[in-house]
């Protein structure tokens, strides 16, 4: 019994909350209305009716029965004997239920059926429905006619209602309200899967979106099926590491026979030129190996994390890079290291900063300028070069294994297109973030920002 309601609950799925929603929303605005036109439009009610209101009544038909005002129209005789009368006089017609009114605006079909109502009373009383106040009738004769005379005044209560701007007002704060519930409902979890891609964009495929077996409706399946997606990723990412450190560790056997038996050839005086071409491609693939090993070890996230200073870590891969650029017959300028202590694994950001200073090195005109900088929350080391640049596209991929901007002169270079991944994977090691961007004045800016500890 349980299962039948949950399957025809409309709450379940997006479209029956929004029927439902609507409709509260609905009824919530039609219950305001009827409450306003209630306190706006009331029913016909007998009030008190005070003796100066009969005196003036009084008042008026004496001065209909003057002899001057026995000759005017009604409606101008009405006007003349209005003066000093609080609200306006209105003559019916006993015979024919006509009705003469001394000016003013013209009378609503509920005010005229009031009156005539009242035509049929023989002593004056006061009604009233909403504002407009009746007060009569008394009687005269005119011209061989029966008239009833009335006053008609608005006579606003005590008590004020509430404006129709107050109701309005109401409706409006009512519909916000529901229809804003409404919209958080679901744009929250939106949000939440949103947020979850970006995190598992950024490469933390740990992440999934919390909570998603408690909605039953077609966003916590879309949650389901987020965490469904990003759990196979995370699985074939550890697969591609453990593949990528499995064929690391496989090749290094191989590699070591290879330079053993090369060993044994110069000694056995083979041709030496072919045994360079040999050890050259050995030395490679050995160079490729060690990168490999690197790269599979930081993108495992094992990292031997140390308090240190700045200007001890940074020492020695500066001075391998002076003498680097001097045999380019290039300029490297470093500016003062921070003499600050900070949180590293030493080993993984040297390689990080020395896989990037080499990468601009060799891609520089004359200059490489190494620069600091920092803020309350990070520590950042800026490489810039003065060489032909990038484009922003590929200033976003340079970070892929095995991408070269230009493979033509990174055969030339030797290189393998995985120094600056090793480098994204080191600082990500220190939950810092790399970038690369085009210079303003040239070249290629790379910044590796990193938290403090």
């Amino acid at each position: 019994m349980v299962k039948i309601l949950r399957s025809i609950n409309p709450t379940r799925a997006i479209m029956g909350r929004i029927f439902l929603w609507f409709w509260a929303t609905f009824i919530v605005t039609a219950l305001l209305a009827i409450w306003g036109s209630r306190l706006f439009f009331e029913d016909l009610q007998v009030v008190q009716m005070k003796p100066r209101e009969v005196a003036d009544l009084n008042q008026a038909i004496e001065r209909m029965q003057r002899d001057r005002l026995q000759t005017m129209p009604l409606q101008a005789a009405l006007e003349r004997s209005s003066r000093g009368v609080r609200g306006r006089l209105i003559a019916v017609n006993v015979q024919d239920n006509s009705l003469t009114s001394a000016g003013g605006p013209p009378l609503r079909d509920n005010d005229v059926a009031d009156l005539l109502r009242l035509v049929n009373q023989t002593s004056p009383i006061a009604v009233k429905r909403g504002a407009f106040k009746i007060i009569g009738p008394l009687f005269f004769e005119r011209e061989g006619k029966r008239f009833a005379l009335f006053s008609a005044k608005l006579d606003m209560p005590e008590k004020r209602t509430p404006p129709i701007l107050l109701f309005l007002t109401i409706a409006l704060i009512t519909t916000i309200l529901l229809s804003w519930l409404f919209a958080k409902s679901l744009t929250t979890p939106i949000l939440h899967i949103q947020g979850s891609a970006k995190r598992l964009a950024g490469g933390d495929w740990r992440t999934r979106v919390e909570g998603a077996e408690k909605r039953q409706d077609e966003l916590g399946q879309l949650a389901r099926d987020f965490n469904k997606m990003a759990e196979q990723l995370e699985s074939m990412w550890g697969a591609q590491k453990r593949l990528l450190a499995d064929v690391s560790h496989e090749l290094r056997s191989p590699l070591a026979r290879l330079q053993m038996a090369l060993g044994l050839a110069h000694q056995q005086n083979v041709d030496p030129e072919t045994l360079s071409r040999v050890e050259r491609e050995a030395d490679r693939m050995e160079a490729l190996v060690v990168q490999l090993l690197t790269l599979s070890r930081a993108e495992s996230g094992e990292a031997t994390m140390q308090r240190q200073a700045l200007t001890l870590v940074l020492n020695d891969v500066f001075t391998d890079a002076h003498f680097e650029a001097a045999n380019k017959n290039k300029q490297l300028q470093i500016d003062d290291i921070p003499k600050t202590i900070v949180l590293i694994d030493s080993m993984m950001l040297c390689r990080a900063v020395e896989n990037v200073l080499r990468n601009a090195i060799r891609h520089s005109k004359f200059i490489t300028h190494v620069s600091f900088s920092e803020d309350d929350k990070h520590w950042r080391i800026h490489i810039t070069d003065d060489g032909e640049g990038l484009t922003v596209e590929e200033c976003d991929r340079i970070f892929s294994p095995f991408y070269r901007a230009s493979l033509a002169r990174e055969r030339e270079s030797g290189g393998v297109g995985l120094g600056l991944s090793i480098a994204k994977a080191a600082v990500e090691l220190h939950h810092g973030r790399i970038i690369a961007e085009p210079d303003e004045r040239g070249g290629l800016r790379v910044t590796l920002s990193f938290p403090k500890c």
